[in-house]
């Protein structure tokens, strides 16, 4: 082991004693930080996902370019027959060589973090995923590593060694893609596709490091050290002699028991959930629900054996989550699994519970080709039975799951209404909340409501309201009023300003809500908030196609994390939103869920909707467009003891924007959940999120950090390599002064 680590040493040392290390740096960082920024500031989020998906094809060029000369430079000049003649056998040489390479690499990769420490200067990218991130890039350097000193122990020439190992390299980053399994039998194409380099970085950059995955990279590493041994032992064998042969059969039969390990490590479990929320991991009101089940749940899945490799791996997860299922259930949960495609019983069952087989479009060589299979679900309990006729993602898959047999085991349900309140604008843009009134309905009986109606129905415990009443009558305002006093509660989304059918622009308009929600101390403003840092894009017409800009009237709207209803959301998107007035609150009585960033303004009266229009810098700061309030004692004055949740938005929970942005939906899912005082489902459903948005307190600040990344820090490393460079220079130009000899006395 110390000569290895001597070795590992000198070879990293011999590295920075030549400008290639500092010029593959450079080039790396440059090349990297470009491509990271161009996908960062197209999407506006605080992710280092555009930079990792694009790394397996950076290092397709950076690994053979620092590894060709690891063997092939001794070997050109006749070196490598000198160490060799030291008490170093091959082993110790090829691991040493191995292990330089592979710090250097990551040294480079250590470069990087300069990204997420520039992106936390806006906002901070989940830590537990950049971990998982690093660790899985530091993982595809072992294993592409090992390739790379393999491509130089077979040859003499260092272009040589760079071809051969960025023509492997490429294979590896390829193999499992559909246009090459085209032909393949499906089961040796699933194998094909799990050999795959792709499909295991992938899972370990969504945040879990999953146990497979790690011995897929490790053994991919040893495959290639292995054939590299081969090679350097080979070179002091007689060409036909029995040695080489047995030598061969060993590598051999040790290259095939780690290629069967890796096959046969899908099976093996374990993972480590470094997500926010643990998003992998069965959340706690899951594991509660299978430890109390009443009797027996069965959970029934259809899945085909031959699956393109994409859904393939889908179905790894699906394995996964329904294991834990299982085994969180304690003898309560029945995993059963078929095959329709191959069992006839199981292929009657799934049509009789409306479970149809899904067709896959693959891009074949010169065709597409179409491809059937099954990846479905059914529950069951009792007589009663639950479906999903094809699972085409596993981020909201435990929610779905844990909602059916919630529903299975305990069919009676909450009660609420949901209305809606349209005005001249709605109707032309044909307004409709088809998608929320779905969702609700998988967990509440979900009845009609409007202010005209008479009385409130008995047993609702929510009213949600989407829109804004320019005033309340009396009676109207009397029967809310009572349905809140008697413990009720109330969602209202609702904005202050009134878009006009006209043109692109709005008038401030009364807020009917505000008598209502005065005992609160709220009130619904009659403006509009934007936000010059934290929005959405919007498409404007260009000379040729569309130009996306920054619209400041499109909320990203900032989670305050300080409530179970956004505990685990980053943002949501508000369109068209007015400030939440809390000055007459009494402290201690509302929490606000969503807020603007440091650079919230705000349009009175009259504002003009044109994106590309100039917006007002005055007054900048923080503006609260969403809260709760939680239920009060009463006093003298009687104020009103229901959970009540405002929104300055009537628009945000609507077809047309929760189709972009499903958290929309999720934050107010946990917002009824809450005010129906049934948590449970809540930190489940918000599982399914996207990463937060970007947010720089200013533009030279974003500037900063983007052209720091992409020039600076390239920079640094070209004036750090002139001056080692430059020492080294001087040191070797020292007169050689041998050392002063004492003499004897």
């Amino acid at each position: 082991m110390r000569t290895t680590w001597t070795i590992a040493r000198r070879e990293l040392k011999a590295l920075f004693d030549q400008p290639t290390a500092y010029i593959l740096l450079v080039v790396f960082t440059a090349v990297n930080g470009f491509l990271c920024f161009r996908q960062v500031d197209l999407y506006g989020v605080a992710s280092l996902r555009p930079m990792f998906d694009l790394l397996p094809w950076v290092l397709l060029f950076l690994v053979p370019a620092a590894t060709m000369r690891a063997l092939a430079e001794d070997a050109r000049s006749g070196t490598l027959e000198v160490v060799l003649a030291q008490p170093i056998n091959e082993l110790e040489l090829l691991l040493g060589k191995y292990v330089g390479q592979v710090l250097f690499l990551w040294l480079a990769l250590a470069v990087t973090l300069a990204i997420p420490l520039g992106l936390a200067l806006g906002t901070a990218p989940p830590l537990g995923i950049v971990v998982a991130q690093y660790v899985g890039a530091a993982l595809l350097i072992l294993g592409l590593g090992g390739v790379g000193v393999w491509a130089s122990s077979v040859t003499r020439n260092q272009i040589t060694a760079f071809i051969l190992a960025v023509t492997v390299m490429f294979g590896l980053i390829l193999v499992g893609l559909d246009p090459l399994l085209v032909g393949l039998p499906p089961r040796l194409g699933a194998i094909a596709a799990s050999l795959g380099v792709l499909s295991h970085f992938s899972g370990l950059g969504r945040g879990v490091i999953d146990v497979r995955d790690a011995v897929y990279f490790v053994t991919l590493a040893a495959l290639f050290l292995t054939f590299a041994c081969l090679a350097l032992l080979s070179r002091k064998l007689t060409p036909q002699g029995e040695p080489l042969k047995r030598l061969r059969l060993g590598t051999g039969l040790l290259a095939v028991t780690m290629i069967v390990v890796n096959l046969f490590g899908r099976r093996i479990g374990g993972r480590i959930d470094l997500t926010p929320g643990n998003s992998f991991t069965l959340s706690r009101a899951t594991r509660q629900l299978l430890r109390t089940l009443p009797d027996l749940v069965t959970i029934k899945l259809f899945a085909s054996a031959a699956l393109p490799p994409e859904v393939a791996f889908l179905r790894r997860d699906v394995d996964d989550l329904l294991s834990d299922y299982r085994a969180a259930g304690r003898g309560n949960v029945k995993l059963v699994i078929a095959d329709p495609a191959a069992d006839s019983a199981a292929l009657k069952e799934a049509r009789t519970l409306g479970i149809p087989p899904i067709q896959f479009n693959v891009l074949g060589q010169a065709e597409l080709q179409v491809k059937e299979g099954y990846l479905g679900l059914a529950i069951r309990y009792a007589d009663g039975v639950k479906t999903m006729p094809f699972v085409q993602q596993t981020s909201d898959l435990e929610y779905r799951l844990t909602s059916d047999i919630r529903a299975l085991t305990h069919p009676d349900r909450a009660v609420i209404a949901f209305g809606e309140i349209s005005d001249a604008a709605a109707m032309r843009g044909q307004r409709g909340f088809e998608a929320l009134r779905e969702q609700l309905g998988r967990n509440y009986d979900v009845r009609p409501f409007t202010l005209t109606d008479t009385t409130i129905t008995p047993g609702v415990r929510v009213l949600a309201v989407a829109g804004t009443p320019d005033s309340l009558n009396s009676a109207q305002r009397a029967r809310l009023q009572g349905f809140l006093d008697r413990g009720g509660s109330l969602l209202v989304m609702a904005g202050g300003m009134q878009l006009s059918t006209q043109g692109p622009f709005a008038v401030s308009r009364l807020v009917g809500w505000n008598e209502l929600l005065k005992p609160y101390g709220v009130a619904i403003a009659s403006d509009m908030v934007y936000d010059l840092a934290s929005n959405a894009q919007v498409g404007i017409p260009a000379q040729f196609g569309q130009v996306l800009v920054a619209y400041p009237f499109w909320l990203r709207a900032v989670s305050t994390k300080a409530s179970p209803v956004n505990a685990d959301l980053e943002a949501v998107l508000l369109p068209w939103t007015s400030q939440i007035d809390t000055s007459h609150a009494t402290p201690g009585t509302l929490t606000p869920l969503f807020v603007t960033s440091r650079a919230g303004g705000v349009q009175e009266t009259t504002a003009f909707l044109d994106p590309s229009r100039a917006f007002s810098r005055d007054s900048l700061r923080r503006r609260v467009v969403a809260l709760l309030a939680s239920p009060r004692p009463d006093t003298t004055t009687g104020p009103a003891r229901g959970r009540l949740v405002v929104v300055g938005s009537a628009d945000f929970a609507s077809d047309r924007y929760a189709r972009n942005s499903p958290e929309n939906l999720v934050f107010v899912e946990n917002a009824i959940d809450w005010l129906a005082q049934d948590d449970a489902l809540i930190g489940i459903r918000s599982k399914n999120r996207a990463p937060p948005p970007l947010v720089f307190t200013s533009a030279a600040t974003r500037s900063a950090v983007k052209y720091g990344n992409v020039i600076g820090v390239p920079v640094l490393l070209v004036l750090a390599g002139v001056l080692r460079l430059w020492r080294r220079r001087q040191l070797t130009r020292r007169t050689y002064r041998p050392l002063a000899t004492t003499v004897p006395a």
